[in-house]
């Protein structure tokens, strides 16, 4: 799977709730693998995932944590 298909993907926690969908990522450039996908949910709330924390990438991401284990990243308006 090219990296480029992860973006726009819904993103549901271990219970299937539907958490947001992928808008970035983070890369170790020098491993050259993505460490972390970001995930908007609602207009504000952003998830900061570790890559580690997805159980399965089909049609949907399927995470291995629930909703609340997730970390919020800080969004910063200007």
């Amino acid at each position: 799977m090219n990296a480029r298909e992860l973006f726009g993907k819904e993103v549901l926690d271990a219970n299937a709730r539907l958490i947001g969908k992928v808008i970035d990522m983070d890369f170790d450039t020098d491993r050259g693998v993505i460490t972390h996908i970001i995930v908007k949910a609602g207009t504000i709330q952003q998830y900061d995932v570790s890559f580690d924390s997805i159980a399965k990438i089909g049609d949907r991401l399927i995470l291995k944590i629930a909703e609340g284990e997730l970390k919020r990243r800080t969004v910063i308006r200007m």
